[in-house]
C-alpha cells in the first residue's frame, strides 16, 4: 500500500486543462492501493483561485483525502487560520520563492506558529536554495512545529557526476533542518529534479536519493508523487519504483507508514 504526501487536485484541471484530476487519480488509488493522500492546495496563479474550497469540499466524500490549505505569506494570520478549522484541513501549504516572502514570514508572530502546533497542523513548504534558512530561525523558536520539506528541497542537480562530498554540501541546509525532530523530507518531484533526458533512470538524481536514505532517519522520509504534474514526464509507477533498492521495512515506512502516523 501507498500513502501519497504530495498531490494536487484542480476543479478545471492543472492550468485550466479541463482534465479532471480527481477522475484520473481514482483509478490509481485502486491500482496502487493508496490509503491516504495529502492534497496540497495551490492558489498562486489566477487559474487556481478557489482551490482551497474545492479540495475541502472533495474531502467530504473522499475519506482518503487530507487537504492542506494554500496560504500566501501575506495572508497568514490567526483569523484566516481559524476560518478554516471546520473544513477538514490538516495543515497549510506555503510556496516561498522570493526574499519578500521570507521577510514576511520572518516577521510572523510566534503566536501563529504556536497555533499550528496546538492544532496539530503541519506546514508543507515548497522552496529552494538559501531561502530554506528561514526555517532554521522559525524552528529554533518553535521546535515542535511540523515542517514538511517538499521535493527534497528542490536542490539543483548538476548534469555531470559529482562526489559524495559535493552531495553533502548541496544538502547542508536540509540536513540542518532534519536535526529538528518534527521535520519531514518528501521524496517527491523526482521528474522535476532530474536534469537528464532519461527521466525514468534518474541517473543524476539517484546518488542524492541514496545519500538522503542513508544519512537521514527513515522514519521522517515520506514519498510523494506530485500528481498530476509528474505524469507529464513519466508513469505514476516511476514516481516510486527507483526506491525499490531500499530495505523492505524502511521502504514500507517511506511509502506509507510514516505519512499515516503523521496524519494520526
Amino acid at each position: 500500500m501507498l500513502a501519497d504526501s504530495h498531490i494536487h487536485l484542480f476543479e478545471n484541471g492543472y492550468q485550466d486543462s479541463d482534465k479532471n484530476t480527481l477522475e484520473t487519480y481514482l483509478p490509481l488509488i485502486h491500482e496502487f492501493s493508496i490509503s491516504r493522500a495529502l492534497v496540497i492546495g495551490y492558489e498562486g496563479e489566477p487559474w487556481a483561485l478557489g482551490n482551497n474550497a474545492y479540495i475541502a469540499n472533495l474531502k467530504k466524500s473522499n475519506s482518503w483525502i487530507s487537504p492542506v490549505a494554500f496560504f500566501k505569506a501575506s495572508d497568514l494570520s490567526r483569523e484566516n487560520l481559524e476560518s478554516l478549522v471546520d473544513q477538514g484541513f490538516v495543515g497549510i501549504s506555503l510556496y516561498v520563492f522570493t526574499n519578500e516572502d521570507v521577510g514576511i514570514l520572518r516577521d510572523i508572530d510566534d503566536e501563529i506558529w504556536q497555533w499550528l502546533v496546538d492544532n496539530k497542523w503541519l506546514v508543507s513548504v515548497n522552496s529552494k536554495g538559501d531561502l530554506w534558512l528561514l526555517w532554521m530561525e522559525v524552528l529554533k523558536r518553535n521546535p515542535t512545529l511540523t515542517l514538511l520539506i517538499s521535493h527534497i528541497g528542490l536542490i539543483t542537480i548538476p548534469t555531470k557526476p559529482i562526489s559524495g562530498d559535493e552531495i553533502a554540501t548541496a544538502l547542508t541546509t536540509i540536513a540542518s533542518l532534519m536535526n529538528f525532530s518534527n521535520v519531514y523530507l518528501k521524496l517527491s518531484g523526482f521528474y522535476a529534479l532530474e536534469p537528464s533526458d532519461l527521466v525514468h533512470a534518474y541517473q543524476r538524481l539517484e546518488p542524492y536519493i541514496k545519500y538522503v536514505v542513508e544519512k537521514f532517519s527513515a522514519g521522517r522520509l515520506i514519498w510523494g508523487s506530485d500528481f498530476p504534474l509528474s505524469l507529464d514526464k513519466g508513469s505514476f509507477r516511476q514516481t516510486f519504483e527507483n526506491l525499490n533498492y531500499i530495505e523492505p521495512l524502511k521502504l514500507k515506512n517511506i511509502l506509507e507508514d510514516n505519512l499515516q502516523r503523521l496524519l494520526r
